[in-house]
């Protein structure tokens, strides 16, 4: 008798380490899936990097292809308009474009191409795949970040070849 009550506890001791671990994983693989926040107000948080960006890039915005000069002034326009309510918004750098780049998600392919965009389908579809940055490339050129490879592209300043931008905020101060 005293044997199956051990027994009786034992068994119980151990199933209820295990659902707990199963919660807590279950918990943390959710956790995982919501890195992407979508606001509701046309604009996505990401809990991973602190940074918030508009869901739909300024093509989808205007119907037009931009030069690196149009995509400075389009920024200019979200913070004279204060989109979403705010006003700092500002040119992402290739190092901001790229943590939104992930290999293992298709959001849609670009306009008019089979490039597939790899970043969370939260944010809009059909856009483009080549998104400028601020940053320069000497006088005449600028990168910006290709994302259907996830490689950063160095272009003339002046070419609106199937490019775009997306405008960017710092939400949160990651630790």
């Amino acid at each position: 008798m005293k044997f199956s009550l051990i027994l009786i506890f034992l068994t119980t001791f151990f199933l209820t380490l295990l659902t707990n671990d199963l919660e807590i994983h279950a918990e943390s693989k959710f956790l995982q899936n919501k890195r992407f926040i979508d606001n509701k107000d046309g604009t996505i948080s990401d809990s991973k990097t602190g940074l918030m960006w508009i869901k739909n890039d300024s093509f989808l915005h205007s119907g037009h292809w931009i030069n690196w000069s149009e995509a400075k002034a389009y920024i200019n326009g979200l913070n004279d308009t204060g989109y979403a309510n705010y006003f700092d918004w500002k040119l992402p750098t290739t190092r901001e474009l790229k943590t939104l780049y992930d290999a293992k998600k298709i959001n849609s392919s670009q306009v008019g191409r089979e490039m597939k965009i790899h970043i969370d389908p939260l944010f809009g579809k059909n856009g483009s795949g080549s998104l400028w940055s601020t940053n320069e490339n000497g006088r005449h050129n600028a990168f910006g970040v290709v994302f259907n490879t996830g490689d950063v592209f160095s272009a003339n300043k002046y070419s609106r070849s199937r490019k775009a931008t997306r405008g960017v905020r710092i939400f949160l101060n990651n630790q």
